[in-house]
């Protein structure tokens, strides 16, 4: 297979990637507002979305929901925007690699439901009974582990990129 025939590939594998972004972008904030609501209003709809509150009074979970869902869609948006940069004669634009490190910084979003959470739960719990209990899901480690690989590579395609703008001046 030809050069031109993989980048054409990639390109279009881009775009479909693009509107998953942008769907995310929507229903992060609407599934997490839909879940508030009904928790809050006890819904009887057909459809429901439910939210877990970890523990937490239900104020603070949705508020850390909320900010999660901003996160989360502000980081989407960012990746659909580097989607929309990818062409076949530039693959990994300048703009791009720039924009695909907003997406893994924003990704810390982790932070707020992996252990932002947890440990608003274990000062909450400490002032109610005295005692202080921090307990991390693993999984959520994970996440935060993996955000912080995207972030490094991240800094690798931006150097990458200025590396093959320097390629382009040259010649």
């Amino acid at each position: 297979m030809r050069e031109s025939e993989k980048s054409r590939r990639l390109v279009q594998a881009a775009r479909r990637l693009r509107w998953v972004a942008w769907a995310g972008v929507l229903l992060a904030p609407l599934l997490t507002v839909a879940a508030l609501a009904n928790t809050w209003l006890g819904s009887t709809a057909p459809v429901q979305a439910e939210m877990d509150a970890g523990g937490l009074p239900l104020a603070w979970a949705g508020t850390l929901a909320l900010a999660q869902a901003a996160l989360v869609a502000a980081a989407l948006w960012q990746l659909a925007q580097l989607l929309g940069q990818v062409r076949i004669e530039r693959l990994f634009p300048l703009q791009g690699s720039r924009r695909f490190g907003r997406f893994a910084g924003l990704l810390l979003a982790v932070l707020v439901n992996g252990v932002l959470a947890p440990l608003l739960g274990a000062l909450l719990s400490a002032s109610a009974h005295g005692q202080l209990r921090l307990s991390i899901d693993g999984a959520d480690l994970l996440a935060v582990l993996v955000t912080l690989v995207l972030w490094l590579v991240a800094r690798f395609l931006d150097a990458a990129a200025r590396y093959e703008d320097d390629h382009h001046s040259i010649i």
